[in-house]
């Protein structure tokens, strides 16, 4: 009989822990879902660097699949769809450097798209975005990766090169033609770089193709998320001792098996103050299970092992590193899903370690 009592009351302090973590909102300045949330104005962040830093040097916010905001299909399918709710401009305007705009040949223009599914954006809403806020910003610049995500619909007949073509002449005035990397910020003050890997795109920007990527985006389930952020967190260190002349991208985003609200937040729904999930375990003192996860709610040195969002793990890190310490570089361009006012501004001030400082 003391056995079976032993184990009721395991079982209820399991099932007080697993609830007490689950309702508890978690709001974090890394992760921003939600249209009103707090951001400061970064439109002009570049100012304070140097013309002769080169492009591959810098720290650089960006977002992976910049074009999902203000999609509304089904809400299983938004969580799927969706990963980010700031539009072109407002991510601009808070400092995101770096867009992720996938791509759709269509009647001999560009759609965008994740996957299969059609944003009911298009390419050139994105240049002319990007074209106003960089005329009305000289000092900065923008770098986007283009993705030919979809295939081509039956009604194209041109090549994607020359539908491409078409549109850096239409955005000649703010479009460098950049095929080498070492190209410094003030040569691409004013204007847009292109990257991609599509070989036929390979003159009119940087090749993406060249570039050290950590881009592990498939989850199996949820638990694979500590394993992602080990990557993400190698590659921060990848980057902060490697080469100046190498554009170092570390992807905080993941899906398949996850949200991608998941992965970024660690959170059991997609909202900003949203409680962190529960991953079911607990630990009993000084534990190994997942080590870089918070310990959320303890009850006689039993606690609740929670999951932990790539934006805070990575916000925290680059934090850290931004402290005192030997560090050769910056950690590089980070893209993520829902960045929040934190994690873009700890990106920012990297550029400015005592160690490599980029500033005047």
């Amino acid at each position: 009989m003391p056995t079976i009592h032993h184990l009721i009351s395991l079982g209820c302090l399991f099932l007080c822990l697993s609830q007490a973590a689950t309702a508890n909102p978690h709001l974090d300045g890394a992760y921003s879902h939600d249209v009103h949330d707090s951001f400061t104005d970064k439109s002009s962040w570049m100012k304070s660097i140097r013309d002769d830093v080169q492009l591959s040097e810098l720290a650089l916010p960006g977002t992976h699949d910049s074009a999902t905001f203000d999609v509304s299909l089904f809400p299983i399918v938004d969580d799927i769809v969706v990963t980010q709710t700031l539009n072109f401009d407002e991510q601009l305007r808070y400092g995101i450097r770096v867009l992720d705009l996938r791509i759709r040949r269509t009647s001999d223009v560009f759609a965008l798209h994740h996957g299969p599914v059609f944003l009911d954006k298009m390419f050139g809403s994105a240049l002319r975005s990007i074209e106003r806020f960089l005329k009305a910003n000289p000092s900065e610049t923008v770098l986007f990766r283009i993705k030919e995500e979809h295939t081509a619909n039956s009604n194209v007949t041109v090549s994607l090169a020359d539908v491409f073509d078409h549109y850096m002449k239409q955005f000649s005035s703010t479009y460098l033609k950049a095929p080498r990397n070492t190209v410094t910020l003030g040569e691409a003050r004013g204007k847009f770089v292109v990257l991609s890997n599509i070989s036929n795109l390979n003159p009119y920007g940087l090749n993406y193709s060249n570039f050290d990527i950590q881009d592990d985006f498939t989850l199996k389930t949820n638990w694979d998320l500590h394993e992602k952020y080990l990557k993400i967190r190698r590659q921060l260190h990848r980057a902060a001792a490697g080469d100046k002349n190498m554009f170092y991208v570390n992807y905080l985003s993941g899906s398949f098996g996850s949200f991608p609200y998941f992965v970024a937040s660690g959170h059991s729904s997609s909202g900003t103050d949203a409680p962190r999930l529960s991953t079911g375990l607990l630990a009993l003192g000084e534990v190994d299970w997942y080590p870089f996860f918070p310990r959320t709610t303890c009850v006689l040195r039993v606690c609740t092992i929670s999951f932990e969002g790539t934006n805070t793990l990575a916000r925290d890190d680059i934090n850290d590193m931004n402290g005192p310490g030997p560090t050769q570089r910056t950690v590089g361009i980070i893209m993520a899903d829902f960045p929040g006012e934190s994690l873009i501004a700890n990106i920012i001030a990297n550029n400015h370690h005592p160690a490599h400082e980029l500033g005047h």
